[in-house]
């Protein structure tokens, strides 16, 4: 029998917004898959980089979720206290996994690709445009629905879900490889 897949979601919202990605996706795929989905907060650029460079379990993950604000400058993902440049993430830290970017604006070539390079990330997904709250969760409840439930692929998960919600949830999701 085929291992589960599995999923980690990187909460980097500020406490202070009304927003929580990670409890929304949670509390939803927890549902179909209660051991496979994992949580954690992050708050700052040291906490990111301790985290993920220690590795703890990181390869035990399929799917990285990232929830957090993308930075003004395209460039940056905005943490709770300060940001991260793709360059400053611990190198090697998502090899061969596939990573969602749930930040406003980050599927662009100037940072996906230092992402990737950086990380290691055999595939990334993230929004071209601005995404709202309710439309990057709905988003991605379809997505990881698909995928850890229905074994799509996350190149079929991602087309199905753009279909489906085809003018209905704002972003315009990107897969990079």
């Amino acid at each position: 029998m085929a291992r589960n897949k599995r999923l980690l979601i990187i909460e980097c919202i500020p406490r202070s917004e009304k927003f929580n990605e990670s409890l929304v996706l949670s509390s939803f795929l927890r549902m179909t898959e209660p051991e496979a989905i994992h949580t954690h907060a992050i708050r700052s650029k040291s906490q990111m980089s301790n985290y993920l460079g220690g590795k703890r379990d990181l390869q035990k993950f399929d799917f990285v979720h990232i929830s957090a604000h993308g930075g003004d400058d395209s460039e940056s993902i905005n943490l709770p206290q300060g940001s991260i440049r793709p360059e400053e993430f611990p190198e090697g830290c998502f090899s061969r996994q596939t990573v969602t970017l749930s930040a406003c604006g980050m599927s662009r070539t100037n940072f996906v690709s230092e992402f990737m390079e950086t990380t290691g990330a055999s595939r990334v997904i993230a929004p071209v445009h601005d995404v709202e709250f309710i439309d990057s969760a709905v988003w991605f409840i379809n997505f990881y629905y698909l995928v850890l439930h229905k074994n799509y692929t996350p190149k079929g998960a991602l087309d199905r879900t753009n279909t489906i919600l085809k003018g209905k949830a704002k972003g315009g999701f990107q897969f990079w490889t």
